[in-house]
């Protein structure tokens, strides 16, 4: 939940940087930011090196998460929140479920439940009629992130135990790369007032990283990825505590339903 909670924060300030600088130009600042700061914690803790099967899997996270983190940022730029949280984070959660039922079997079933709560919840605590007005700008680039996370979970979850800092810093390396590149091409080099918050979202987006990697160290993959991908709780709740967006009804019985998810997956392994 320390993910999801991180995660959801760092989309909300990426998202509001990108209503005021380049996509391309948040992306690139916060991931390396994010990219110091992984290092110097690994060298800090003294951490071994990763693998080689380690860098090939950490490699592969970073372009998917490179992807995923423009294309979700161009959504949230394009108009409410409320769109591109719900359909991103369905898919986002979808993903390592079905990887995680295939490379580990069927989940228990309260484990199971708990997911199907999970994504109700994503769907209820981020969406309204009024958001969907804009689903033609929102819904291509939301969905393609919410894959691009789905396979950044599956991918990243796949190094060896014990192995934190330095796989994301591989990964981190390849998602600048990219994004840096893009934006270049661009001329995207300005961030105009968006410096706080796209440190704010650097910083958030290490931490939901992290806390991911250590909870799919110490459980399944399904069941890592699905209680992460509840971070649409947490922008949402930014938003309306920042930006003054209504939560509602609907919203309110998504926070419920995500609170009832939780409480199965972990009643699951009890």
């Amino acid at each position: 939940m320390a993910s999801a909670v991180s995660w959801g924060a760092g989309d909300f300030y990426g998202g509001y940087a990108s209503k005021k600088a380049s996509v391309l130009m948040v992306v690139a600042v916060s991931q390396s930011l994010g990219l110091v700061l992984l290092l110097s914690l690994g060298i800090l803790s003294g951490e071994k090196p990763p693998t080689t099967s380690d860098i090939y899997w950490s490699a592969a996270a970073g372009f998917f998460s490179g992807l995923g983190i423009t294309l979700y940022y161009a959504a949230l730029s394009r108009g409410s929140m409320g769109l591109a949280a719900p359909v991103t984070g369905v898919l986002t959660a979808a993903v390592p479920a079905v990887a995680g039922t295939f490379l580990e079997g069927v989940p228990s079933p309260l484990q199971a439940i708990g997911f199907l709560l999970a994504f109700l919840s994503i769907f209820l605590v981020t969406g309204n009629k009024a958001d969907r007005l804009d689903v033609k700008r929102q819904l291509v680039p939301a969905a393609a992130a919410g894959l691009g996370f789905g396979l950044f979970l599956v991918t990243i979850g796949q190094v060896s135990p014990g192995h934190y800092y330095y796989p994301l810093v591989v990964s981190r390396l390849v998602t600048v790369s990219m994004v840096l590149a893009a934006s270049l091409a661009k001329g995207h080099t300005s961030l105009s007032n968006s410096r706080l918050t796209t440190a704010a979202a650097g910083i958030f987006d290490t931490g939901g990283s992290f806390f991911y990697l250590l909870a799919r160290q110490q459980g399944r993959l399904d069941e890592a990825g699905v209680l992460s991908s509840l971070y649409p709780v947490s922008t949402v709740l930014l938003a309306k505590t920042i930006l003054g967006e209504k939560l509602g009804k609907q919203r309110t019985a998504g926070i419920i339903c995500a609170a009832a998810a939780t409480t199965l997956i972990q009643t699951a392994n009890i």
